[in-house]
């Protein structure tokens, strides 16, 4: 029960300190935020800061880790297939609704006072995946032509994504997912299909 308890007050303190950064990260770069600034208005002495971090990019890198390894739990068990195996409607509502959840430092992390590294990881991951779909598939695609489809593949999902937490998200997870699956529907998939036929790859 003891452990319990001290879980329960090391999670509050942490969520404390996040929101209060994430606070902060609203008015100003990260370099400008000072761990007295953060304490103070987390109401955290700077004592029980250092206990769970060495510095402000320790801390962001750390909520970054945190962010990450619930975000590749959930796109992992992901498979493709021509035909689709799953529906992607509902993959795509499942992602869309776990940036939903963390809208605020996905926001921010993608905003002016955001961190670059967040952004360049964020690519990186959903490129790995993609690559990995697309190999499930068998899609032929000739290095200069897969670099052109998953830029815009990628690019575009997250150009998406950052309008829709711009704009407030005013579309549901689900409205959006049906939005993408719309788009990607008629262009990527057919795409997908003919260069994954045999008898295309016998031209």
């Amino acid at each position: 029960m003891a452990k319990e308890t001290e879980n329960r007050s090391v999670r509050n303190t942490k969520r404390r300190l996040k929101e209060s950064l994430m606070t902060l990260l609203k008015e100003k770069p990260a370099p400008d935020i000072t761990v007295k600034d953060l304490c103070e208005l987390a109401d955290i002495n700077r004592g029980t800061f250092y206990y769970h971090y060495t510095d402000i990019f320790d801390m962001i890198k750390k909520v970054e880790e945190d962010f990450f390894n619930e975000f590749n739990e959930l796109i992992q068990p992901m498979k493709a297939s021509v035909p689709p195996e799953g529906d992607p409607y509902l993959m795509l509502t499942k992602v869309f609704s776990f940036f939903d959840k963390h809208e605020e430092w996905s926001q921010i992390m993608l905003g002016p006072n955001g961190d670059m590294s967040f952004i360049r990881r964020l690519k990186n991951l959903v490129d790995e995946k993609c690559s990995s779909l697309w190999k499930e598939v068998g899609l032929a695609l000739n290095p200069h032509e897969y670099e052109l489809f998953n830029s815009f593949i990628i690019n575009g999902y997250i150009g998406l994504l950052e309008t829709w937490l711009k704009t407030g998200r005013k579309q549901k997870p689900e409205e959006m997912a049906g939005f993408v699956t719309k788009i990607i529907g008629p262009t990527g998939l057919p795409y997908v299909a003919s260069k994954t036929d045999p008898a295309h790859k016998k031209e």
